[in-house]
């Protein structure tokens, strides 16, 4: 039996419709739009100008300050506007628009296949931190946090383990197991790159034992490495950083640390290949696979310029079948409603699942019972019924006391409670609070 962590999680249907299904490559876009803040910390800053000439790879936007990522263009073309557009939520964010004419978009779809300009492989720990920095590498499980930071691990930190994530706990998405079948190599040599970067001995793989085809790729791929597969039981949240660290060496991440703490630095399977390619190769993270899924005509998993549109994504897999349908963006249990779907895709984005009106229609909330469900299923250990009803009546500050800053979110508690109530909301909204106020305090 596969290893797993040792408290809470749930077994939701698992969905995994598009696995075994090849990569599709998207046909590049005449138009991208390119956010500059697709990342944690501070939005890149803009090099360009309405009039400039692009071509495909070239930066657009540099990081800015000390926790940012770069941007850079996936088509070659003209910059058309410089302007704040609506993000999937509806929000107004700041993004730059490049066009493409006839001329440019040919060459680019002729020029896909060519092989870059290969780089010496015997590069640096302190160069490959640099490259992970210009050529804008992020965690692209989800979380955006610049690569290069992670690879820079305070110098008290004795790590001496990476941890690649390749769980993909969450229902529906697939992006990770196509991602491990057809270029196991390339991760493995990326996440050998982590290795030199953070000084560590070993890499460990974790990938769930749903995914049998993944694992025999990625074991095949160690060869004699110091980089390992580890085989996890399947479970949600397996993918959490703390549940994985836990499952796979036994540590213990205390409250407000980070993986660092505890000798272990972790990233994504699809980080890993992203650096892969910016160490040899030079290539910048301007596209990445999407599991589409759901009620659309071809599920699959498509590999997608950054800045296309997410209508036009979900077009290619044969467009909405239904009038009547809610678009959550990433998975269904971590994900968010895409209210804007003429909004661009980035970095992070790993799903887009269409559920029909009957499946995403939430029933009515009812009163507590006090089931202690939400509790037995945390894999935190907190108290999410408590943390949710302080939060519904704005006691943030009794919130914080019972740990609301370690709920990570999973939503374990809302898909098990009996009374249908919206438990995460009500913590989502305490958290974003209780930010609100510690930023107020510190001016």
């Amino acid at each position: 039996m596969g290893r797993t962590f040792r408290i809470g999680g749930v077994h939701p249907p698992q969905h995994k419709d598009t696995a075994g299904r090849p990569i599709v490559r998207m046909a590049l876009p005449r138009s991208v739009t390119l956010l500059v803040g697709q990342h944690i910390g501070a939005p890149a800053e803009l090099i360009v100008a309405v009039g400039d000439a692009v071509v495909r790879g070239q930066l657009v936007a540099e990081a800015a300050g000390a926790v940012s990522a770069p941007v850079h263009t996936p088509i070659s073309g003209k910059v058309t506007r410089i302007a704040l557009v609506k993000n999937s939520a509806g929000m107004p964010a700041k993004a730059v628009v490049v066009e493409a004419d006839e001329e440019n978009h040919v060459a680019d779809e002729n020029g896909l296949q060519e092989s870059p300009d290969d780089r010496d492989s015997a590069v640096t720990a302190e160069e490959i931190r640099e490259i992970a920095g210009k050529c804008g590498v992020v965690g692209l499980g989800g979380a955006t946090f610049p690569s290069r930071i992670k690879l820079s691990p305070p110098k008290d930190s004795a790590i001496d383990t990476i941890v690649i994530n390749g769980a993909e706990c969450e229902p529906y998405l697939t992006c990770d197991d196509a991602l491990m079948r057809e270029y196991s190599q390339e991760i493995v040599r990326g996440s050998e790159y982590m290795m030199r970067a953070c000084g560590a001995e070993r890499v460990l793989i974790g990938i769930e034992d749903n995914k049998p085809e993944a694992i025999a790729a990625m074991a095949d791929a160690c060869g004699s490495s110091g980089v390992q597969v580890a085989v996890l039981r399947t479970k949600y949240p397996q993918g959490g950083e703390k549940q994985l660290v836990q499952a796979l060496t036994g540590r213990t991440i205390g409250s407000g640390c980070l993986p660092a703490s505890v000798g272990v630095v972790v990233h994504n399977v699809a980080t890993a290949r992203a650096l892969y390619r910016a160490v040899k190769f030079g290539e910048p993270v301007m596209e990445r696979i999407i599991t589409v899924a759901g009620d659309v005509a071809r599920p699959g998993n498509y590999l997608v310029p950054v800045g296309t549109r997410i209508s036009s994504v979900i077009d290619m897999a044969g467009g909405i079948r239904e009038d009547e349908v809610k678009v959550i963006l990433g998975g269904p249990m971590m994900g968010r409603v895409a209210e804007n779907l003429d909004a661009p895709t980035v970095k992070g984005l790993s799903g887009i699942i269409v559920l029909s009106g009957a499946q995403a229609r939430r029933h009515a909330p009812e009163p507590c019972i006090r089931c202690g469900e939400c509790v037995n299923v945390c894999p935190m250990g907190l108290s999410p019924y408590l943390m949710s009803t302080l939060s519904r009546l704005g006691r943030t500050d009794d919130a914080a006391a019972h740990g609301i800053a370690d709920c990570m979110e999973c939503g374990c508690c809302s898909y098990v409670c009996p009374a249908s109530r919206p438990i995460l909301d009500f913590i989502r909204v305490g958290k974003q609070k209780l930010a609100a106020d510690r930023k107020r305090k510190k001016k």
